[in-house]
């Protein structure tokens, strides 16, 4: 049964301790992918009818609409996959020109947001986190950036009323007001953080910044007097400031509210990051590069990787 076949898929995803798990649609079949660490791994292939009903499998207990399959779709579930033992699961869908689906499952593991990171990079946030206002996380996809937030929360306010904004929520907390965005009934990032800010919290964290409309909510919230964690993609400390510039918010309004910017990259198997907490517009990306270096001489990455991931004045 196709249960069985998506129950067996996850299971092996967990089993690897897999990120993301890619169904791509081929001209003659599907092939399954799993991203493993720093590495697409090809998994197997399959016929289309086969991965077609997988597809609408996962779409069904995701609570996305199975009968539509050109459109691009997000879902988020639950998913048990042996008995007692389940994962928290973020689907995304998308038709290709041929009406062929594909799917990339993002796996959710409770409680894996204790990373290694070098060069004492987590005590060095924690040590400059000193006051109220906007810290901001910046970083590809999959580097980490939640799991970095969560565990500052850990490590300094643990004793604090925190309350996260999240599109869907990624680690589950129970020691955390966590909402979920819901835009059918009108949950935006805008109404959620007027919403948490009545409930006065010490930290609040926003899941993601993408929008002019989210960055003016994210800089209003910040001048409240709470201690406020976001995310925003940019490819550098200088980056993330650029790009706040060009989403409408002020230089001035910057000013009043930022406290700091992280940079961070998984790589070699632990967190690297580069840290600000001023003159974010004229960082220097040379204390990055430089460890970089290092790591590339002490064999945790190739010098190819090591090049791609260094950052240019």
């Amino acid at each position: 049964m196709v249960q069985d076949l998506g129950k067996k898929i996850i299971a092996q995803a967990v089993e690897e301790k897999a990120q993301d798990i890619y169904m791509i649609p081929r001209a003659e079949a599907y092939e399954l992918y799993m991203r493993i660490g720093d590495e697409r791994r090809f998994i197997d292939v399959f016929g289309h009818d086969r991965m077609a009903s997988l597809i609408s499998h996962f779409k069904f207990v995701a609570g996305m609409n199975v009968g539509e399959k050109r459109r691009s779709q997000l879902g988020s579930c639950d998913y048990e996959y042996a008995d007692g033992e389940s994962i928290s699961l973020r689907l995304s869908s998308v038709g290709d020109y041929r009406s062929y689906e594909s799917l990339v499952i993002r796996l959710l593991f409770k409680g894996r947001h204790d990373l290694h990171f070098w060069f004492n990079g987590m005590e060095t946030i924690l040590k400059e986190i000193r006051g109220r206002g906007l810290y901001l996380f910046s970083g590809p996809v999959g580097s980490g950036k939640t799991s970095l937030m969560y565990q500052l929360v850990k490590e300094k306010f643990s004793s604090k009323q925190v309350i996260s904004i999240e599109d869907p929520v990624e680690i589950k907390e129970d020691h955390i007001l966590q909402l979920q965005l819901n835009e059918s009934i009108g949950m935006t990032y805008d109404s959620l953080i007027k919403l948490s800010l009545r409930h006065r919290p010490d930290v609040l964290m926003i899941g993601e910044i993408r929008d002019s409309q989210t960055a003016r909510a994210v800089i209003r919230a910040s001048l409240t007097g709470a201690t406020v964690f976001s995310t925003i993609h940019a490819k550098s400390i200088s980056g993330v400031y650029a790009r706040l510039l060009e989403l409408g918010v002020s230089r001035d309004e910057l000013d009043n509210s930022l406290r700091g910017i992280a940079y961070q990259r998984l790589i070699g198997g632990g967190g690297l990051i580069d840290f600000a907490g001023k003159d974010y517009e004229n960082h220097s990306p040379e204390q990055w590069n430089q460890a970089l270096d290092q790591l590339y001489a002490a064999g945790h990455l190739s010098e190819e990787d090591c090049q791609t991931e260094k950052i240019n004045d």
